[in-house]
């Protein structure tokens, strides 16, 4: 599972704002190619030689099976990839993640760096034909994300406890400013798409609600290559050429070049590795058991690539300090309880036989490799040691006084002589997530601690984990996707975080550990420092305060795996957390 937003994938442009600089990387103008709803008079020209197979040609369909059903269309409160993968391919932003600019045409810093002005490109439309102006920029942002009232990725927007200021100059062209400098507002603005202010000003009350999976698509409207089409539950979603998108090739084709998207929905891995294999779908994002028999039928045009582990994904226990078992809350949030849970994760094991060894062990938070500290000698790790979990375990009085191998808890703790179990959930239809569970019980249970261990539906684990302040789970296997700028590690290490799970109670501000407030502090002070030095110190900190003090039980890294049709679709060069395709505007069907 891959809790999604940051869950999402931000671009690093740590350094475009530490020089005064006036970008305008914009292309000539183009004549639209046939089937064209308007035209821009600046399109964005993606040229023929960033294309992995050259220009491509219009029409067809790519099928790409998608893991669960959509929670929601609404792109600002997503926290799930069976939403994301649909969300990525009908939105867009000012800025690309290449950090170049997208719907913007152009942008200028201001010399004391406190500031900057966008230019939105001249003729640009959401995809129901109304023009985009800086007023829905500003919306967007000061209405919307900045809203106390909205589940928003708004910590990574907070400068010294302040939003930045949003002003429209005119009709297309925004200012944003700060007080201070702002090292993070580009990679932010990369991944914060545009919404369409006609169609969502009368839901700013209740925006969490706004753009659910009943609202029909006609009330969609985005600035991504494609627009939702129609959604089935339980089936397919269905996804068309936006007829308004605002970027052409070189030769003036406008994009995308598909016609169509189609995701059905397919929860289980077995399933969609067989769909793949039977021609049912052109693109599949194997698990390591998957490649040979993929590289097997490479003579039918079946294509595989192994990319390196990365460092941003964090596969990761969660233990709920907010559960509602009392002898569970103060067990869990008993940090020698947690370093004995790390102690007790053989993550050897878990990416031998989950990953048939494409993977590499973490014992910290997932954070970009620009920034990532985790080989320095004094990173804390936990490498597989029950003799220190059993240490740690005995130091908390966990014994187990009857002889039934089940420790009890101690006469300290609200319910003493209770046993010490708890529930484990996974995901139903993931058999990585299942094999990392499965292990982990076995090791627990040898300590002496009662696992039960429950797959469930994927959009039940996240709606357990995320739907609800008091989130309704004891124990989790889940993996947190994030890359990019470290501003987003805000909504789930801050205390005040979206996706602080873990403990949504460190909000409130009672029973807030001195690590955490100096979690809150490092972050803070990272979003504004615009010396990389300073900010790679800070963020070197961050990252071993929180591996010492263990929020989340860090188990590994996972290689990377793409497959394709090579026989059936070009210009195909990969995906994002193996939902979300890459480059969805200039892929094409042969």
């Amino acid at each position: 599972m891959n809790l999604s937003k940051y869950l999402t994938s931000r671009v690093v442009v740590l350094g475009v704002l530490l020089g005064a600089l006036a970008l305008a990387l914009t292309a000539p103008a183009t004549t639209f190619g046939q089937g064209s709803g308007a035209a821009v008079d600046n399109p964005l020209v993606v040229s023929a030689a960033s294309m992995p197979d050259g220009l491509g040609k219009s029409g067809g369909t790519l099928i790409m099976d998608n893991i669960s059903d959509p929670q929601t269309f609404n792109p600002i409160t997503a926290r799930d990839d069976g939403s994301d993968a649909i969300l990525k391919l009908i939105n867009a932003g000012l800025m690309a993640r290449d950090g170049s600019v997208a719907v913007a045409e152009s942008f200028n810093i201001a010399p004391d760096e406190t500031s900057v002005t966008f230019t939105l490109r001249k003729g640009i439309k959401f995809s129901d034909g109304t023009p985009v102006t800086a007023e829905d920029v500003r919306f967007t942002l000061q209405d919307v994300i900045f809203s106390a009232n909205v589940n928003s990725s708004k910590q990574a927007w907070l400068l010294n406890g302040q939003f930045p200021n949003v002003q429209v100059i005119n009709d297309s062209t925004i200012k944003i400013s700060s007080s201070v400098p702002f090292p993070g507002l580009l990679s932010n603005l990369a991944d914060t798409p545009i919404l369409p202010k006609h169609l969502l000003s009368g839901s700013v009350q209740s925006f969490n609600q706004a753009w659910s999976i009943v609202t029909p698509p006609s009330q969609i409207a985005g600035l991504g290559p494609f627009v939702i089409k129609s959604y089935t539950p339980g089936q397919q979603v269905v996804l068309a050429r936006n007829p308004y998108y605002w970027k052409t090739d070189s030769s003036g084709v406008q994009l995308p070049y598909l016609d169509q998207v189609i995701l059905p929905v397919t929860t289980n891995d077995d399933v969609r590795l067989l769909r793949f294999l039977n021609g049912q779908t052109d693109v599949y994002p194997p698990r390591p058991q998957d490649l040979q028999s993929i590289r097997d039928k490479s003579a039918d045009g079946f294509n595989v690539v192994v990319q390196p582990a990365g460092t941003a994904d964090s596969n990761v226990f969660s233990f709920n300090e907010d559960a509602a078992d009392p002898n569970l809350q103060k067990l869990f949030r008993d940090e020698r309880f947690r370093q004995a849970m790390s102690y007790a994760a053989d993550r050897a094991s878990m990416i031998s036989t989950g990953l048939d060894g494409l993977g590499e062990p973490r014992y910290g938070p997932g954070i970009s490799s620009e920034y990532f500290i985790g080989d320095d000698a004094d990173f804390p790790q936990y490498a597989f040691d029950m003799s220190k979990a059993r240490q740690l375990l005995d130091q908390i009085g966990l014994t187990d006084s009857n002889g039934d191998g089940v420790r009890e808890f101690p006469s300290s703790y609200p319910q003493p002589g209770a046993a010490v179990q708890f529930e484990l959930l996974t995901v139903q239809d993931s058999s990585v997530l299942i094999n990392d569970a499965t292990i982990y019980s076995q090791a627990l249970k040898s300590l002496g601690i009662n696992v039960t261990a429950t797959p469930v539906a994927f959009n039940t684990l996240v709606t357990r984990l995320l739907n609800s302040k008091t989130p309704q789970y004891q124990v989790a296997r889940i993996t947190i996707s994030f890359s990019g700028d470290p501003d987003y590690l805000g909504d789930i290490y801050a205390a005040k975080g979206t996706l602080h799970f873990w403990k949504y109670s460190d909000a409130q501000g009672q029973a807030v550990p001195d690590w955490q407030n100096q979690v809150q502090q490092l972050l803070t002070q990272q979003t504004v420092e615009s010396d990389p030095s300073k900010r790679f110190d800070e963020l070197k900190q961050f990252q071993q305060v929180v591996a010492q003090h263990v929020p989340l039980v860090y188990l590994y890294n996972a290689q990377a795996m793409q497959a394709d049709r090579k026989d059936r679709i070009g210009n195909f060069s990969g995906t994002e957390r193996s939902v979300t395709l890459l480059n969805p505007d200039y892929i094409f069907h042969k």
